[in-house]
């Protein structure tokens, strides 16, 4: 196999473990909540919590482009934030949906903010080792692997409870999560050494290139259009499974 079709399926693989849990939990897990008696409420006062890690995760890239040494680099912020991530939903296994609402809530949070850490890694860890004329394919298997964990662990996490079992369709995401992990520290691609090595340094290295990025007018109409545009998406999406939830 290819070093290309390797990366390829390695972000395949990354964002498969993305798409995932957002399948999950703005799309399958309001129908879940509702057929466990919980109240409407209830059920859209923790989607839009769950929401916001992805919504501010802006603010976590900063944390991740900096904090990091030889040792810790950005496939091992992946790594960890998959890690994580599984490890939250193990306990979930044990709950009861209806009487272990606020726990239950409260380990989907820690995962939500796990996965959307892991979001930005992701990116980052690309931008690091793909070459800029691979970006088009690895950006399409991305994309591939992204909406397929939705599908699956969406609509088709639904369906898995109806066949499975409730626990069983979260052990099978849990898998997927660690199956993505497995994946990452198989292939072994590490990003190149940081030229940059002191804390400060990186401060203030990404300091001048997001004040580069600010100034330009092409920058916030790209931000522009990506919110009206994912605004409308999610909010289509978050109608039909709170429409789902209020049927059930």
């Amino acid at each position: 196999m290819t070093v290309a079709r390797r990366r390829q399926l390695l972000f395949a693989a990354l964002y498969f473990s993305e798409g995932a849990p957002i399948g999950f939990l703005w799309w399958a897990l309001p129908t879940r909540l509702r057929a466990a008696g919980v109240e409407v409420a209830d059920i859209a006062a923790l989607l839009a919590a769950l929401a916001l890690p992805w919504a501010f995760k802006f603010l976590g890239a900063p944390l991740i482009d900096i904090v990091r040494t030889p040792r810790w680099t950005l496939r091992a912020w992946v790594a960890a934030c998959q890690l994580l991530m599984g490890l939250c939903l193990v306990p979930v296994l044990l709950l009861d949906w209806s009487t272990g609402f606020t726990t239950i809530a409260t380990l989907l949070m820690l995962h939500a903010v796990a996965a959307a850490a892991q979001d930005v890694a992701v990116d980052a860890y690309a931008l690091a080792i793909v070459a800029p004329h691979e970006r088009a394919a690895i950006n399409a298997a991305m994309q591939g692997g992204m909406l397929t964990g939705r599908a699956v662990f969406g609509g088709g996490a639904l369906l898995l409870d109806a066949r499975i079992g409730a626990n069983a369709t979260i052990a099978l995401l849990i898998g997927a999560i660690w199956a993505s992990l497995a994946v990452l520290l198989i292939a072994g691609e590490r990003e190149p050494a940081r030229t940059v090595t002191t804390f400060t340094a990186r401060r203030r290295q990404f300091q001048s290139a997001l004040g580069e990025v600010a100034r330009r007018r092409t920058t916030w109409l790209v931000l522009g259009f990506a919110a009206i545009g994912g605004a409308g998406f999610e909010a289509v999406g978050l109608l039909s499974a709170h429409t789902c939830s209020i049927v059930a």
